[in-house]
């Protein structure tokens, strides 16, 4: 039984996350549930490990942390800790390094398989992008790279579509150009919305109202765009690319 939050953009320290936070740990059904935060993307900074733990203690989970940077952990024991936790949430930062260190130390692996056990998997900007089949990435500013740019990052394809976070913040808005010529749909997210995925089932939802989520398709000629209409009620299939009602 699949769950995945993808979550676009959105301040936790501030409290903006906060309505989408509580139903990730309503989604693990359990009175304490073991969340686990995986901070790769910002190459591990205490100070956000602080900060997950602070917010997601405060909504009654056990928290604890997996670093990847300077961890010696076999496979097998990165695996089995994965596989241990009600909830995997992903932090947002360099979203290549991540990816490169997931495939390096077999977290993909391990985080698909966590997927088909029923684990909650959550995150934001990195941490939405990771679970697309690729997302529009900024990781080129963020590691310091010679004249950067934004870039398509491989993610696990758990969801079946492309991705753009922060849909609403203006780096963001050559996105529907970037996107022209794409055979597989995208999911556009603006910060405080999310996409979520139940059991092959889509809906969206926001902690605020004014966040946004839409639909890309390329028909051949020109990008066309669909907002998503946000209720938890409505769900709509990836292989239709229709939104039901």
């Amino acid at each position: 039984m699949g769950k995945i939050v993808a979550i676009g953009g959105g301040e936790l320290r501030k409290g903006e996350t906060l309505p989408i936070d509580r139903m990730i740990v309503r989604l693990a059904e359990k009175p304490e549930p073991r969340l686990l935060f995986l901070p790769t993307a910002s190459y591990d900074a205490q100070g956000y490990i602080d900060l997950v733990k602070s917010v997601y203690e405060g909504l009654g989970c056990r928290v604890e942390a997996l670093c990847l940077t300077q961890n010696a952990s076999s496979r097998e024991e990165i695996c089995q800790t994965l596989l241990a936790s009600d909830i995997i949430y992903v932090g947002g930062g360099d979203t290549e390094t991540m990816m490169r260190l997931w495939r390096e130390r077999g977290v993909d692996k391990a985080l698909r398989k966590a997927y088909r056990q029923g684990v909650v998997l959550s995150g934001l900007s990195a941490g939405s992008i990771c679970w697309f089949l690729a997302g529009h990435s900024d990781s080129e500013f963020l590691s310091g790279a010679e004249s950067p740019r934004c870039k398509w990052v491989q993610g696990l394809g758990l969801l079946p579509f492309l991705h753009c976070p922060h849909y609403n913040e203006s780096p963001r808005r050559e996105f529907d150009a970037f996107f022209a010529g794409q055979a597989v749909d995208a999911i556009a997210l603006d910060n405080n919305a999310a996409l979520v995925e139940i059991d092959g089932r889509y809906s969206i939802v926001r902690a605020e109202k004014d966040s946004g989520a839409y639909r890309l398709h390329w028909n051949g000629a020109a990008v066309e765009k669909t907002g998503l209409t946000v209720s938890e009620a409505n769900t709509f299939s990836a292989a239709e690319a229709v939104l039901y009602p």
